[in-house]
Protein backbone atom coordinates (compact mmCIF):
# COMPACT_ATOMS: atom_id res chain seq x y z
CA UNK A 1 0.00 0.00 0.00
CA UNK A 2 1.44 3.77 -0.71
CA UNK A 3 0.56 6.57 1.30
CA UNK A 4 0.53 9.61 -0.18
CA UNK A 5 3.04 11.16 3.08
CA UNK A 6 6.41 9.67 3.99
CA UNK A 7 5.94 7.35 6.83
CA UNK A 8 8.62 7.86 9.81
CA UNK A 9 8.69 6.30 13.21
CA UNK A 10 7.25 9.52 14.52
CA UNK A 11 4.21 8.74 12.13
CA UNK A 12 3.56 5.38 13.09
CA UNK A 13 4.30 6.68 16.68
CA UNK A 14 1.58 8.81 16.09
CA UNK A 15 -0.69 6.04 14.13
CA UNK A 16 -0.67 3.49 17.06
CA UNK A 17 -1.64 6.05 19.68
CA UNK A 18 -4.40 6.70 17.11
CA UNK A 19 -5.65 3.37 16.43
CA UNK A 20 -5.17 2.63 20.33
CA UNK A 21 -7.23 5.42 21.09
CA UNK A 22 -11.25 4.33 22.49
CA UNK A 23 -12.04 8.08 21.48
CA UNK A 24 -10.94 11.21 19.95
CA UNK A 25 -8.05 12.84 21.51
CA UNK A 26 -6.83 16.69 21.51
CA UNK A 27 -3.91 17.09 19.80
CA UNK A 28 -1.56 17.49 23.12
CA UNK A 29 -3.23 14.13 24.23
CA UNK A 30 -1.54 12.86 21.35
CA UNK A 31 1.63 14.31 21.86
CA UNK A 32 2.15 13.04 25.45
CA UNK A 33 0.82 9.47 24.27
CA UNK A 34 3.27 8.88 21.74
CA UNK A 35 6.11 10.55 23.54
CA UNK A 36 7.25 12.98 20.82
CA UNK A 37 7.57 16.50 20.53
CA UNK A 38 4.78 18.99 19.67
CA UNK A 39 6.37 19.93 16.84
CA UNK A 40 6.75 16.74 14.95
CA UNK A 41 3.11 15.61 16.38
CA UNK A 42 1.18 18.45 14.60
CA UNK A 43 2.50 18.61 11.39
CA UNK A 44 2.14 14.40 11.05
CA UNK A 45 -1.61 15.36 12.41
CA UNK A 46 -2.12 17.82 9.20
CA UNK A 47 -0.82 15.74 7.15
CA UNK A 48 -2.79 12.43 8.17
CA UNK A 49 -5.91 15.01 7.96
CA UNK A 50 -5.05 15.95 4.31
CA UNK A 51 -5.04 12.82 3.07
CA UNK A 52 -8.54 11.71 4.79
CA UNK A 53 -7.26 9.09 7.35
CA UNK A 54 -7.84 11.90 10.05
CA UNK A 55 -10.92 14.05 10.94
CA UNK A 56 -10.67 16.69 13.31
CA UNK A 57 -13.04 19.15 15.28
CA UNK A 58 -12.56 22.26 17.59
CA UNK A 59 -13.88 22.08 20.86
CA UNK A 60 -16.89 24.44 21.16
CA UNK A 61 -16.52 26.14 24.79
CA UNK A 62 -14.09 26.82 26.76
CA UNK A 63 -13.92 24.58 29.92
CA UNK A 64 -11.68 25.97 32.00
CA UNK A 65 -10.70 29.77 32.17
CA UNK A 66 -7.57 30.37 30.62
CA UNK A 67 -7.33 27.53 28.67
CA UNK A 68 -7.27 27.42 24.68
CA UNK A 69 -10.11 25.90 22.58
CA UNK A 70 -8.39 22.50 21.95
CA UNK A 71 -8.76 20.51 18.34
CA UNK A 72 -9.92 16.93 18.83
CA UNK A 73 -8.84 14.24 16.78
CA UNK A 74 -10.21 10.78 15.20
CA UNK A 75 -9.38 8.33 12.75
CA UNK A 76 -12.05 8.60 9.56
CA UNK A 77 -13.18 5.09 8.56
CA UNK A 78 -10.80 4.97 5.70
CA UNK A 79 -7.92 6.14 7.75
CA UNK A 80 -8.97 3.34 10.37
CA UNK A 81 -7.75 0.68 7.68
CA UNK A 82 -5.17 2.80 5.79
CA UNK A 83 -3.48 3.11 9.23
CA UNK A 84 -4.23 -0.55 10.29
CA UNK A 85 -2.46 -1.66 7.18
CA UNK A 86 0.65 0.73 7.37
CA UNK A 87 1.13 0.00 11.31
CA UNK A 88 1.10 -4.11 10.77
CA UNK A 89 3.35 -3.88 8.02
CA UNK A 90 6.07 -1.34 9.40
CA UNK A 91 5.78 -2.83 13.14
CA UNK A 92 4.06 -6.17 12.83
CA UNK A 93 1.69 -6.23 15.06
CA UNK A 94 -1.22 -3.84 15.80
CA UNK A 95 -1.22 -1.75 19.69
CA UNK A 96 -3.57 -2.74 21.60
CA UNK A 97 -6.74 -0.36 22.82
CA UNK A 98 -6.25 1.99 25.71
CA UNK A 99 -8.22 0.33 28.95
CA UNK A 100 -11.26 2.52 29.08
CA UNK A 101 -11.18 5.76 30.78
CA UNK A 102 -7.44 6.01 30.57
CA UNK A 103 -7.45 8.71 28.13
Amino acid sequence: METPFRVTAATLDVLEVLLGAREELHGFAVVRASGRPTGTVYPILGRLEEAGWLESRWELEHPEVGRPRRRFYALSAAGMDAAAAVVLKQRGKLPKPEPEGSQ
